[in-house]
């Protein structure tokens, strides 16, 4: 296993050990969670120039240059406790954590952050500047849960260095510091993303669920499509499985998508792409009845 280095990070309390170059941020802190020598309290952070590795959902590759973007892994440690269907809004947290941090940074330069289902964040609605990618993982104490929370923010990477016309970064939004001094806005983003994620996962387990932590609400605020005709591919379309097509109502307590199709019957989506939203529609005032019955 490669040794990292800690380091010491302004307003980060929680461990964080620098890499510069690794296969994934999430293998190294699996290992590290792993290796009972290694101290891994909630927060611990794992960050890397270069990952020879990378993925991000179902398997796909996140490839990026050297010290242009945030690359990094969480371990959060969750009381065994908590019930089951707060596990889900685990990357949910996140997305919303990194929203904020970046939201502080471009909002000001006129750009709107938000969110789309089910992990990435979007500038301005249609560019993605990061991917989240979460995992279990075997915990150090009898007495939790970990989760590994893999995610990847677009620092520095000018605009014509980007992989697709999808993808932004900070720099190719016009915040000319990410430019001048990527370390350092890779740090000042980080530390952002650690108090946002501390503050919602203490509010979800204090509340032992989303909707009472307030994150169902901040969430679906977040995601555009909530109140929009979709249609969604699932992991599985390759092999046969037809498009789905509805209105996503919301999210479920698991924090899955809710999307009602066309005869009324209403999914709870786990994963999957969306591939095209509508014009919103009339606001969904069936959503908790729907929910309370599927």
């Amino acid at each position: 296993m490669i040794a990292p280095t800690r380091i010491s990070i302004d307003a980060v309390h929680a461990p964080v050990y620098y890499v510069e170059s690794v296969t994934s941020t999430l293998d190294l802190a699996a290992s590290l969670l792993a290796d009972t020598a290694t101290p891994t309290p909630h927060l611990t952070t794992i960050i890397a120039d270069r990952q020879s590795a990378g993925r991000g959902r179902l398997g796909r590759s996140w490839i990026t240059p050297p010290g242009q973007a945030l690359l990094a892994s969480t371990i959060i440690s969750l009381p065994v406790s908590l019930h089951a269907d707060a596990l889900g809004w685990i990357v949910h947290a996140c997305a919303l954590s990194v929203r904020h941090a970046l939201a502080a940074r471009l909002k000001p330069l006129g750009h709107t952050v938000t969110l789309k289902w089910p992990n990435d964040v979007l500038v301005d609605g249609s560019r993605k500047i990061c991917g989240i990618l979460a995992q279990l993982a075997p915990a150090s104490s009898p007495f939790t849960t970990a989760v590994i929370l893999g995610y990847g923010v677009n620092i520095a990477q000018a605009p014509g260095t980007l992989p697709t016309p999808q993808a932004t970064s900070l720099l190719a939004e016009g915040d000319e510091q990410a430019g001048a001094d990527p370390t350092a806005v890779t740090h000042e983003v980080l530390a952002a993303i650690l108090a946002g994620l501390d503050e919602r996962i203490r509010s979800l387990v204090a509340h032992g669920d989303a909707a009472s932590a307030g994150l169902a609400a901040e969430a679906e605020a977040a995601l555009p499509l909530i109140g929009t005709r979709i249609v969604l591919a699932s992991p599985t379309d390759a092999f046969g499985t037809p498009a789905l097509e509805g209105v996503a109502l919301g999210l479920a307590p698991t924090g899955a998508l809710l999307v009602r199709d066309d005869d009324g019957q209403t999914h709870q989506i786990d994963a999957g792409d969306v591939l095209a939203t509508g014009t919103p529609l009339t606001p969904v005032h069936d959503t908790k009845e729907k929910r309370a019955n599927n």
